[in-house]
């Protein structure tokens, strides 16, 4: 199914960040993306190429290492990244189809995972247990770092299997004492009478204020939402989420690519190329009736290079 590809960009503001620091100027409780400094890379990393995006599904150990390093650096703990690799782990320990190892060249903009085998959990009483997802998984890596009035939507049935996945799922767990957190970053925002993206972008906007969501992102973390339109309630969801870590003129992006998908972790040259990624799936599209996806940045529209 086709829709409408309209997207808001702006001009890029890039931050410039220390690899062994992951440091850029303190500018806590900001919701804007990271200004630029003097520092830079000072090395590439191994797995960083030029002429390519290069992803990983962390199924080795240098690729875990040099991604958990790297998030180390930026300020996530190691009971989080611990806490990453266990659900990389016990997902792909199910997955029948097998995973490359180390870094990849992505073919284009997508990696095809649509013959993807994995054993699903569950019991024999068919038990709830979800897998992990892009929302949970993101807010794994950004809940230390965001602070909100605690405002719950409870009607939100999009967002009822995630609520349920923490309630339930030992896996979920650290997520309990955050919920209303979570509540208040993923519930579903009215875009009721709202006929243009812009219109839509401006409801996304306003409601992250009425909710009070401040995301700190004073070392170079921010959280990236996709917003579909769903016609059926008239609102907006995240339909996808992935956490960015910008290191300067290098961008490490950090994602569960759906529940039935493999974790990736992807180098990007610059954010262009993260939108053009995050927009080219196939899943966020709908019928002609719906508004075009909006990608967001802490709360902001995403800003690119080129515009």
């Amino acid at each position: 199914m086709k829709r409408r590809t309209i997207t808001i960009v702006a001009i890029a503001l890039a931050g410039v960040l220390a690899f062994d620091g992951c440091s850029a100027p303190s500018r806590k409780g900001s919701s804007e993306p990271p200004s630029a400094s003097s520092s830079v890379l000072k090395e590439l990393p191994t797995s960083y190429a030029e002429d390519a995006i290069m992803y990983s599904n962390l199924t080795d150990d240098a690729s875990r290492k040099e991604v958990t390093d790297i998030l180390r650096d930026c300020g996530i703990s190691k009971e989080q990244t611990d806490t990453l690799l266990a659900w990389v782990d016990d997902f792909n320990k199910r997955v029948k189809t097998p995973l490359s190892d180390g870094f990849q060249k992505m073919a284009g903009l997508e990696v095809d995972y649509s013959k993807i085998v994995y054993d699903p959990k569950g019991t024999e009483e068919d038990s709830f247990l979800s897998e992990a997802n892009c929302r949970l998984t993101s807010f794994l890596l950004m809940r230390d770092l965001i602070q909100t009035k605690g405002i719950k939507d409870k009607s939100d049935t999009y967002l009822m299997f995630d609520v349920e996945a923490i309630e339930t799922a030992e896996q979920f767990q650290s997520h309990r004492e955050k919920i209303a957190n979570y509540y208040s970053l993923f519930n579903w925002i009215s875009v009721k009478n709202l006929k243009t993206v812009e219109q839509h972008a401006e409801a996304i906007q306003k409601a992250w204020k009425d909710r009070g969501i401040q995301i700190d992102n004073s070392k170079g973390i921010s959280l990236i939402n996709v917003y579909m339109h769903s016609i059926f309630e008239d609102v907006r969801i995240v339909g996808h989420t992935g956490v960015l870590f910008d290191l300067g003129d290098k961008l490490l992006f950090v994602e569960k690519y759906g529940p039935e998908a493999p974790f990736m972790a992807i180098w990007f040259h610059n954010r262009e190329e993260l939108q053009k990624y995050v927009l080219v799936r196939k899943d966020l599209y709908g019928d002609k009736e719906e508004v075009a996806p909006i990608v967001m940045e802490n709360g902001q529209i995403m800003k690119t290079e080129q515009q």
